[in-house]
């Protein structure tokens, strides 16, 4: 989208022929400001002093701004840009770069602290779903840990590295992202359960970008139970979990299960098996019937949903392991080999993979694969990775290190690199087409395997990105690993315990959310105006940048800023003074976009960005949805609910309507409103905004 806004804009000075003057000595300093409240606290210290060209006037939204070539024309003319920054013109950068602008650019939320996007406290259960494909490269938020004892996990949030909730479960748990990233499944193999936990972030639609939302985890209500479940094992948007315990996989979304609907095919007889969803079928292990005391199937079956065999695959002896390394094909572990199960229309094809030596002691296990590497990866024995390529039919090794390889992954951002933790402490970044480790660093003391049959808690990781999060579970911490720099972060995220089993969730991926939402928001609240604390400080930057560039107007300037701050001041007061007027159980600000952090931070207000969804005249929620918000804003208990002027006005009433409370006058959040509105500078926006809050709160 950046390079195609840009684009446009050059092709649009090309066709218009324009020849961008230079300003003359004498001529009035020229300055852009980028939005209409920051033009109006620039007009208010330069006055008539400057040439103030405003890009995204009255009631626009610069999220979604389009520049023109007008637009560009300013820049090219300018001396001065002030700007907001933190992300909020993720434009600018390439229309100032087409302009030619040589423009001095002035940011003017410099020296304010900036407030991370979190804090929102709704939880619908059927927000946030993704569909992300299996092993696409996704950042978590969050880290789930697991009490290897007690059962019990805690929430980490990674931008703090603050444990910010826990539940308790009825057994230890294996931990897994849900093809979304949104939640976490707690495989309780001892149980007989599995549970969901819901980690709070969500990705909210907002005109043609999406807003992360970051609210508080849950353990919801929907759970999976069976005997013994050990296997959880995703394909697209599908997920199926095997119950070791009588034999049986459960099939199902995200949606599916929240709707309280799951597919559950049954094979011969208990045994340790595996599922894959594929669609209309599931590729599920067939037990060895001869030998019935062999807990290890013999081979895969083809199933419908309604529990026919469709087709047989009997020649994977041993079966542990499985990966899906593209749409439609499927690699399992034999102990003579690899098993690639392949879809070809309706029917399946089965190719064998040989191990890369004949050795008989020793098989693959364990398999991984990521979407966009040509190959999978594989135990082989114990010290041992081969990389498997299912296109060439080949199982090669790719590094024996000196220690047991404890456990292994592809690098988060590299799918050329595998990570691998050994149990003389060292974790290792490899390069898997050469095996050559391009580094080791010691991250916990050197530890022993549990003798064979026997579990106990082990260090282990869990790959984020560039990062990876080793626990410990003697000192019952965690510590985060730069897999680029291999240094250890200082700071250890402490949760007690034994902590064994970790997941990031919380996710987005790229492909999902796409390139708007990357720069449309950035990791921090850009919407600093909000608490005139922080305009005192934009008007500082003003002013000295003004000074700088016009220093025979300086007394003008320093002048102009001295008598608005005091005004700022003044406002800072009388927010207070009618923020004491509202009931604290009142002051909760139930909103259609995500502007007020600053305002809820200064004043303490919680704020709750819930209706999202509604928050543009095109916006068409299903009849769930809407039902979901009218129940969270019932559960708020709060009188009133807000809108900003960009908000579906029809919709948002009609939300009011059944949650039985008041729909406030509309708020001007991120532009001022046009002239002879309340809302026409920013003195005027702030002082009504306050107004609605208090009418419709007290």
């Amino acid at each position: 989208m950046r390079t195609l806004r840009s684009v446009i804009v050059v092709l649009l000075l090309l066709s218009l022929g324009l020849v961008l003057p230079v300003a003359a000595q004498d001529a009035p300093l020229r300055v852009v400001a980028t939005y209409s409240i920051l033009g109006d606290l620039v007009q208010n210290i330069a006055g008539d002093a400057v040439e103030l060209t405003v890009l995204v006037g009255p009631d626009g939204d610069s999220h979604v701004y389009e520049p023109t070539p007008q637009d560009a024309v300013a820049l090219a003319e300018a001396d001065l840009i002030f700007e907001n920054g933190l992300e909020f013109e993720t434009w600018l950068d390439d229309l100032y770069t087409a302009s030619g602008s040589t423009a001095t650019r002035i940011v003017v939320s410099d020296g304010i602290e900036p407030l991370p996007f979190e804090g929102h406290d709704h939880e619908h259960e059927g927000e946030g779903h993704g569909g992300f494909m299996e092993g696409e490269p996704m950042v978590g938020t969050r880290l789930i840990v697991n009490d290897y004892e007690s059962g019990m996990v805690q929430i980490v949030d990674l931008r703090t590295n603050e444990v910010i909730a826990d539940f308790e479960l009825s057994a230890a748990a294996s931990l897994y992202p849900s093809p979304s990233g949104r939640y976490a499944f707690a495989v309780q193999t001892n149980g007989a359960i599995t549970n969901v936990i819901d980690s709070g972030v969500s990705a909210v639609p907002h005109d043609d970008h999406f807003d992360i939302d970051f609210g508080s985890p849950a353990l919801l209500d929907a759970a999976i139970e069976g005997n013994t479940p050990v296997h959880y094992t995703p394909h697209h948007d599908q997920i199926a979990i095997f119950h070791d315990g009588d034999g049986a996989a459960t099939i199902f979304t995200e949606e599916d299960l929240f709707a309280g609907e799951t597919a559950t095919v049954t094979t011969a007889r208990p045994h340790h098996g595996v599922a894959v969803p594929m669609g209309d079928v599931v590729l599920i292990s067939s037990p060895n019937m001869e030998d019935m005391d062999a807990p290890l199937p013999i081979g895969i079956d083809v199933m419908s949903l309604d529990g026919e065999i469709l087709q047989s695959f009997p020649e994977c002896p041993g079966l542990h392991g499985e990966a899906a390394y593209s749409d439609t094909g499927v690699a399992f572990g034999c102990a003579d080999g690899v098993l690639l199960v392949e879809r070809d229309g309706d029917t399946f094809v089965s190719r064998k993979v040989a191990n890369p030596t004949d050795n008989p002691d020793l098989r693959t296990g364990t398999l991984y694969a990521v979407e966009g590497a040509p190959y999978l990866i594989g135990n082989y024995g114990q010290n041992t990775v081969v990389r498997v390529d299912p296109v060439a039919g080949t199982s090669e090794i790719v590094i024996e290190a000196p220690a047991r390889v404890w456990r292994f992954s592809f690098h988060g951002e590299d799918s050329s690199k595998l990570v691998a933790l050994t149990i003389d402490g060292n974790l290792h970044v490899i390069d898997i087409a050469t095996g050559a480790v391009e580094g080791t660093v010691q991250v916990v003391d050197p530890f022993l395997a549990p003798a064979s049959g026997r579990a106990a808690a082990r260090p282990t990781f869990v790959v984020n990105g560039h990062m990876a999060y080793v626990s410990e579970p003697l000192p019952g911490d965690i510590r985060g690993v730069n897999l680029e720099t291999l240094e250890i972060s200082e700071e250890r995220i402490f949760v007690g315990g034994k902590p064994s089993a970790l997941a990031v969730f919380g996710m987005a991926a790229e492909s999902e959310l796409g390139e708007e939402h990357a720069h449309e928001h950035g990791e921090f609240d850009p919407h600093i105006w909000h608490d005139p604390n922080n305009a005192v400080v934009m008007v500082e930057n003003i002013r000295a940048a003004l000074v700088a560039a016009d220093p025979a107007n300086a007394d003008t300037y320093n002048g102009s800023a001295e008598a608005y701050t005091a005004q700022l001041t003044d406002l800072d007061a009388a927010i207070r003074e009618q923020v004491a007027l509202i009931p604290e159980a009142n002051r909760i600000l139930v909103t259609s976009h995500d502007t007020f952090g600053y305002f809820g931070n200064e004043y303490g207000f919680e704020i709750s960005s819930a209706l999202e969804s509604v928050s543009t005249e095109s916006a068409d929620p299903s009849a769930g949805e809407i039902a979901e918000l009218v129940e969270f804003i019932q559960a708020e208990g709060v009188p009133a609910i807000f809108a900003e002027n960009i908000a579906n006005p029809d919709l948002m009433q009609r939300i009011a309507d059944e949650a039985g409370v008041v729909l406030a006058p509309t708020l001007y959040t991120d532009a001022l409103g046009q002239a002879g509105t309340p809302g026409a500078t920013y003195l005027e926006m702030m002082r009504y905004n306050m107004e609605v809050i208090t009418t419709a709160l007290q």
